[in-house]
């Protein structure tokens, strides 16, 4: 009988974890006030549908103020047309048509955005520190990201803020990455959150399909973004309660230090459909927002402890939630099954990823040559399981 030798080859790329099994002794680059467990220890959940409906909310005569008063550079006569005219559409009453009340909105929409979502000392949800340490956390709570692919998420974890044009793919005006419920949404600003989301996860797959594990890193870190920006209520409105978006991101801001413990958690999300996932976790978050604009127009609340000790309470859920869904986020991107590899010799495998060779028209009384090579960083981490079916 002719025997045919077949070759198996299977490369890991520089610095990838293969099973999650391993993940139990990571490589601890840094302290934190929450000890963490090993991948394999994490719990993998659904995420809790919210099924509630949501009231619609009108915007307040603070949040027509606020809105006046950024408009920094109209007449007063122009800020009281347009607010004017604004209010109508909420009302269901503008004469105006559908092109005009649309131009109106935007209008509003482009003020607040300069005013919330500029670039500075406090960024779109929480601040740019902040969004920094969820994508970094997110990566170390798993164990199996590399300290440089932690690097990486940290590093473009304030991208989307930069590049609000993006993704061009949308026609986008100014991305507010976010998902509008019980508000109007503005077309050119508002709902691109969730797409935007996904759209870069699924690059980051590609890449990995390809072989580019740092540049699928880079898509991560451009993603991750929008799902912890719709961990905060305020990115679920258009015009209610943006009174206080600023102020409450400054208070998050300087309460971080008090707040950030909240991101160690011992499980995270299991994600099916990153951008449908996203509206269910932004309908979660706007459960939130008319409690927190509640707390905010209670005066002298910054110096009531009572009130304080509430916010906090509230933000510590929307902070655990935000972590649990964007370690799902990055699980979704790096854990999938290989492609067909039926009749190839040549199999990469990336970060958690199992990963599979069949090779066609090899009897099982033939001799089968296995060839594993491996270059990795950490080769004690790895996990290897050769098997034959036949």
């Amino acid at each position: 009988m002719k025997r045919a030798v077949a070759v198996l080859l299977v490369f890991v790329m520089l610095s990838s974890v293969v099973s999650p099994a391993m993940a139990d002794k990571p490589k601890v680059t840094e302290q934190k006030p929450v000890k963490t467990i090993g991948f394999a220890k994490l719990k993998p959940v659904k995420p809790p549908k919210v099924i509630k409906p949501a009231k619609k909310l009108k915007p307040t005569e603070g949040d027509w103020k606020f809105v006046k008063d950024v408009m920094y550079d109209l007449t007063e006569k122009e800020k009281n047309r347009i607010i004017n005219e604004a209010k109508k559409i909420y009302e269901g009453n503008s004469k105006l048509s559908k092109k005009e009340q649309t131009k109106i909105l935007q209008t509003i929409a482009y003020y607040i955005t300069i005013a919330t979502e500029s670039s500075g000392d406090v960024g779109i949800l929480w601040s740019y520190d902040t969004h920094e340490d969820l994508s970094y956390t997110a990566g170390d709570n798993l164990n199996y990201v590399t300290s440089a692919h932690k690097n990486t998420l940290k590093s473009y974890a304030t991208w989307a803020d930069d590049h609000r044009e993006e993704p061009t793919e949308f026609n986008v005006t100014q991305n507010r990455h976010s998902w509008v419920i019980g508000d109007i949404p503005v077309p050119g600003y508002d709902n691109y959150g969730p797409d935007s989301l996904e759209l870069y996860l699924n690059r980051a797959r590609n890449q990995f399909e390809q072989g580019n594990v740092e540049e699928a890193y880079v898509y991560i870190g451009k993603a991750l973004h929008y799902i912890e920006d719709l961990g905060n209520p305020f990115h679920t409105s258009s015009v209610y309660g943006q009174a206080h978006h600023i102020g409450y991101e400054s208070w998050v801001s300087n309460h971080w230090s008090e707040l950030k413990s909240a991101m160690y958690v011992n499980e995270y999300y299991i994600i099916t459909d990153p951008s449908e996932d996203a509206k269910n976790f932004a309908a979660f978050s706007h459960q939130y927002l008319q409690q927190i604009c509640d707390i905010m127009n209670t005066p002298g609340w910054e110096n009531n402890q009572q009130l304080n000790e509430q916010l906090k309470s509230i933000t510590r859920t929307l902070i655990s939630e935000t972590m649990k869904y964007t370690m799902g986020m990055i699980v979704y991107a790096t854990k999938f099954e290989s492609p067909d590899t039926a009749g190839s010799n040549y199999v990469p495998i990336y970060d958690h990823q199992t990963s599979y060779v069949n090779i066609n028209d090899v009897a099982c009384s033939d001799q089968v040559l296995a060839i594993v090579e491996i270059d990795h960083t950490y080769p004690a981490d790895l996990s290897k399981t050769a098997g034959l079916s036949c």
